[in-house]
């Protein structure tokens, strides 16, 4: 089987370039806010904000170009990043810190807001406004290029946070998402002059991304006053059905990524949903697994504590509920997080790859097959013979472009 590989957005850039990105983040990184703890309450209240870098268009074109990214988008504006610091809902209902990554381009005719939400990443510090996150650099490079602003929050247990990571649960990754757009907007408006929040607000994500765009789509489109307005989205290779495709594809262990995500996915749900995680995983791996998804371990120490095959990890008393379609309180869990069957206002596009094993196709064309005959405007998009980390290559660009064209139109 294939070495798991979850650096989304890896590249292969030269010395020379990573030189220059480096001296352009040390010159760059320092702490130009902070909101007394006292003052800050309640969830969507701002902490801190840290300036961790700041780019120049031509040198984010050269980082863009040596990472193999495929697209024909101008980078025509250099920006500024910084790490915001805030509170959110954990999902016990605990207030908690999370950090995230808000790229600001260096222009006053902004087009929008783009939230970015991130792979799946079990390393606290390769999340988006991480100093060594490729991801967080290279998709604020092409949405802040392009002149959007990018929001992409970290979520809880990752960054700066030290709190389980809400793995593909829905509920508490749209709540610490909206609360990064509410802090985010908040500083800007009170630390820009004359700034004014773009009204065009667009969602794309990969893998883990994928499925937390339709969520997060899913839930401003239902509440009756949502604080933001969605334009459109665009999911990359996302899991929408998490128990009736999702499930069946990982048990296979085509890839060693299936068992990273169900290590993942069993450590997180216990957690979540206060279950006892001996109910789902047999020895060693209900002791060792959760600790080793604690934020701090790399992907190969966490693939040692892996078995070979994704069965070899659950009870017998789970697989026999699983291949019964019997009632199991993981399967429930994986049903109640699933983001398929709702119907979106705004128009979609779901990117997948013709090759991609560790999310199928099937994913994006059964979204398109339902929500079309629900009457949505929904187009699920190949980015041809691609697996699951090639194809983000390709459709974030095609995503931004795509923001871009609708962008352009309703500007004045």
């Amino acid at each position: 089987m294939k070495k798991v590989s979850l650096m989304i957005l890896a590249g292969a850039g030269t010395i020379g370039l990573v030189l220059i990105l480096l001296v352009y983040r040390a010159t760059a990184s320092i702490e130009i806010e902070l909101v007394d703890h006292h003052q800050a309450g309640i969830p969507g209240d701002l902490i801190s904000v840290t300036r961790i870098g700041k780019y120049p268009a031509w040198v984010m074109r050269l980082i863009v170009g040596s990472a193999g990214i495929e697209g024909n988008i101008e980078i025509a504006h250099g920006f500024t990043s910084y790490r915001l610091k805030y509170l959110t809902t954990q999902f016990d209902g605990s207030i908690v810190e999370a950090t995230g990554l808000v790229a600001v381009p260096n222009t006053k005719d902004l087009l929008s807001v783009v939230v970015y939400l991130h792979g799946t990443n079990a390393q606290r510090n390769s999340a988006p406004s991480s100093a060594g996150s490729q991801e967080g650099l290279l998709v604020s490079a092409l949405a802040a290029g392009s002149a959007h602003i990018l929001v992409a929050p970290d979520l809880i247990g990752l960054g700066e946070s030290y709190d389980v990571h809400p793995y593909l649960y829905s509920e508490t990754t749209v709540s610490t998402s909206l609360d990064f757009l509410s802090a985010s907007k908040s500083w800007m408006q009170s630390s820009i002059s004359g700034f004014v929040w773009p009204n065009s607000l667009f969602l794309t994500g990969f893998s883990q991304g994928g499925h937390a765009t339709f969520a997060l789509h899913r839930e401003l489109e239902r509440q009756l006053n949502p604080p933001f307005t969605v334009a459109a989205s665009a999911p990359v290779a996302g899991p929408f059905q998490l128990r009736e495709i999702s499930l069946s594809q990982a048990m296979t262990g085509l890839t060693d990524s299936h068992e990273y995500y169900l290590g993942y996915l069993a450590s997180a749900y216990a957690q979540i949903y206060n279950q006892p995680i001996h109910t789902l995983l047999r020895e060693p791996y209900a002791g060792s697994i959760p600790s080793a998804f604690d934020g701090s371990r790399t992907v190969d120490e966490i693939t040692k504590v892996l078995p070979e095959l994704p069965v070899d990890m659950f009870t017998e008393e789970f697989l026999q509920a699983y291949r019964a379609n019997q009632p199991h309180w993981f399967l429930d869990a994986l049903e109640e997080n699933s983001v398929l069957n709702w119907i979106p206002k705004a128009p979609v596009r779901i990117y997948y790859g013709e090759n991609d094993i560790d999310v199928l196709p099937q994913e994006a064309l059964e979204a398109e097959e339902w929500m079309r005959v629900q009457g949505a405007d929904v187009t699920a998009i190949s980015v041809g013979p691609r697996d699951h980390n090639e194809s983000v290559l390709y459709a974030i660009p095609a995503a931004i472009s795509w923001f871009n064209e609708l962008a352009s139109t309703k500007a004045p």
